[in-house]
């Protein structure tokens, strides 16, 4: 949750940035008033992104426990690899025509991830305890998007130059925030390993019982 979390807010909170610098690189002379026009457009491809995964993770969710009978958390494996798609995109684009691909992967991913997640915490804790435990689980991404946004901070800061009037400004492209994106990747490796390790462990523990219940005597 922390990983996965913190790498859709970083892009969330940042693609702004994204979108200033690759279109100063692109064509340098872009004004203002245009810029945020497309600044408010990729947050709007990121809200209506994040609507759509949330349905189909609510909707793909009950689809794999009732019909297929697995585990919902591989609805957690299709927000990871969705990430890892969404920063190798950020990694590649210059065009920022095509930066509509960095804006609305993350966020279909950051909404699959928030439409399954509920329903994890209430069948691993139970629904009693929902509020209080999943109250908990969103407090894991304060910590990695402080993380993730601190470290974008520091490496747009790096290749930005400074205004007469103080304000920064970077012109170098996709270099303005690639390195980043390089550690986000790296997140989304990671999530998607711990991931395949719950699928994993989830299976063996089940396995397990069921072979109690086979040699359980009998009345």
């Amino acid at each position: 949750m922390g990983l996965l979390a913190g790498i859709g807010l970083m892009t969330i909170n940042n693609i702004g940035h994204d979108t200033q610098a690759l279109w100063k690189h692109h064509d340098d002379s872009v004004g203002e008033e245009f810029l945020i026009g497309r600044q408010r457009l990729h947050v709007s491809v990121l809200s209506a992104a994040s609507f759509l995964g949330r349905l189909l993770s609510g909707i793909g969710s009950d689809f794999l426990v009732k019909v297929l009978k697995a585990s919902r958390v591989w609805c957690l494996v299709v927000a990871s690899l969705i990430f890892c798609v969404a920063q190798v995109c950020a990694l590649r684009i210059g065009n920022p025509h095509l930066l509509g691909l960095v804006s609305g992967l993350s966020g279909l991913g950051y909404g699959f991830l928030f439409g399954v997640f509920p329903s994890i915490v209430a069948e691993t804790f139970g629904i009693h305890g929902l509020s209080q435990n999943w109250g908990f689980m969103t407090l894991s991404p304060v910590l990695s998007g402080a993380v993730f946004n601190q470290f974008y901070g520091v490496v747009f800061d790096h290749h930005s130059v400074v205004g007469p009037n103080g304000e920064r400004s970077c012109l170098e492209g996709l270099a303005c925030y690639a390195a980043a994106y390089r550690v986000t990747l790296g997140a989304c490796g990671l999530g998607l390993l711990v991931t395949l390790f719950t699928i994993r462990h989830q299976h063996r523990v089940r396995r397990e019982e069921e072979q109690q219940q086979q040699h359980a005597p009998r009345d």
